[in-house]
């Protein structure tokens, strides 16, 4: 494996460049699949007879097997030093299972499909920005943090209201998820090639155990709180978001699928913009302006009284918080703020926790609160969430180098 080194032994721009695409088009390939479900729902569950309720458990199960991996992946990655192999074999896992939700004969083994889905994808998000922060310089993570986020969560992802409900509509429900797994074969073979294993942290005078250290650190402590908070608005998005488009404001399937698309164009500019602020003005302000935007945007649906000008313009600013802070959240800063032997392990346990509770059982919570008073409660519900995140936000001590910099200056 050829990689272009400094004298230092650091990486040369070129590969670090490359190495951000390519693991962002990874990503982007796994979150292809995570969103397949929710951009499908609305022809899965007539063929089931699903109630929201079992839509919201579908949607938890995926996040619980993404939490597991998230942490075992990374943790593994700290104990061992191979985390580039590791993400190989996450890619395979992914690209073999994608295959079992298209197989799916009704819900239980649907959940099940979803299950094992989310044990094959879940650590390879965080594991791609541990490998990503190994190799660029502190001073520029935001901006090679804000390409990967943007390629990998926003721009990837595009494709599937075009690809995925094209497809759905076309040929069918499982064609679609058979699609969505094909390219983990080529990425894995790629990452195998190309990326090199990160250096390993030093371990000499680290402090003793995993999470306790972990807990210790205030900053985590804080964005395991956000954590959750971010992944109740990301899944309320696009878990239930479609469905509220047809059912409650009655859209065709196209038409919510223009809309969703135009959610991920916005979120490609939001996820680099966001990130790339944050290593100019701190990641503390990146994070809550993005959540007032999105915090509006709620709004703006609420009472759009079925406006498509107004559902159009609200759920573009919706997308505002995750796509532009939720890395900042879930794997940044609890990266810059963990001890150097334990930076993936953070970022692991940090986005297990978000997925365990954020996108794992507020999914359900919002699906029995649909069927109680109605889905038309979706924005009020994830705007409140956003409020929330906002003011917890406000506690998390700065980590952005220039940022804190400044503050020793002053």
């Amino acid at each position: 494996m050829a990689t272009a080194t400094r004298p230092d032994g650091k990486t040369t721009p070129a590969y670090q460049t490359m190495l951000v695409l390519l693991l962002g088009v990874n990503m982007g390939v796994v979150f292809l699949d995570r969103n397949a479900f929710s951009l499908l729902a609305p022809m899965i569950q007539p063929e089931f007879d699903l109630s929201n309720t079992q839509i919201g458990m579908i949607t938890g199960v995926l996040a619980a097997g993404w939490a597991l991996s998230s942490f075992g992946l990374n943790r593994l990655a700290d104990i061992t030093g191979k985390s580039t192999m590791l993400l190989v074999l996450a890619t395979l896992l992914f690209a073999f299972a994608s295959i079992n939700s298209g197989l799916a004969l009704g819900f239980f083994t649907l959940i099940a499909a979803r299950a094992l889905m989310g044990l094959a994808e879940g650590g390879i998000p965080p594991l791609s920005t541990h490998i990503v922060t190994c190799e660029v310089e502190p001073e520029r993570r935001g901006l090679a943090i804000g390409m990967l986020s943007t390629i990998g969560l926003n721009a990837i992802p595009l494709l599937g209201p075009l690809v995925i409900v094209g497809i759905g509509t076309l040929y069918g429900w499982r064609e679609a998820f058979y699609v969505a797994g094909v390219p983990g074969l080529i990425m894995a073979a790629l990452i195998w090639r190309f990326v090199r294993n990160p250096p390993r942290a030093p371990v000499e005078n680290a402090p003793k155990g995993v999470i306790g250290p972990l807990l210790r650190t205030r900053n985590i402590r804080f964005t395991l709180v956000l954590a959750a908070l971010t992944m109740t608005v990301f899944v309320g998005i696009l878990g239930f978001l479609p469905l509220y488009l047809v059912n409650v404001h009655g859209l065709s399937n196209q038409m919510m699928g223009v809309i969703m698309t135009a959610v991920g164009g916005v979120a490609v500019a939001y996820g680099l913009i966001g990130p790339m602020l944050s290593d100019r003005f701190g990641r503390k302000p990146a994070i809550i302006g993005g959540f007032l935007l999105s915090v509006l945007g709620m709004v703006v649906i609420g009472l759009s009284n079925g406006s498509f000008a107004m559902l159009l313009v609200g759920a573009m600013l919706a997308v505002a918080g995750n796509a532009g802070a939720g890395i900042l959240i879930m794997v940044v800063i609890p990266g810059e703020s963990a001890p150097p032997n334990l930076r993936a392990t953070a970022m692991g346990f940090n986005a297990a926790v978000g997925e365990m509770l954020g996108a794992g059982v507020m999914p359900v919570a919002i699906g029995i609160t649909a069927d109680q008073i109605g889905l038309a409660s979706l924005p009020w519900f994830l705007a409140a969430a956003a409020v929330i995140l906002c003011v917890v936000a406000l506690g998390l001590r700065e980590t952005a180098p220039r940022a804190v910099a400044r503050t020793a200056t002053v």
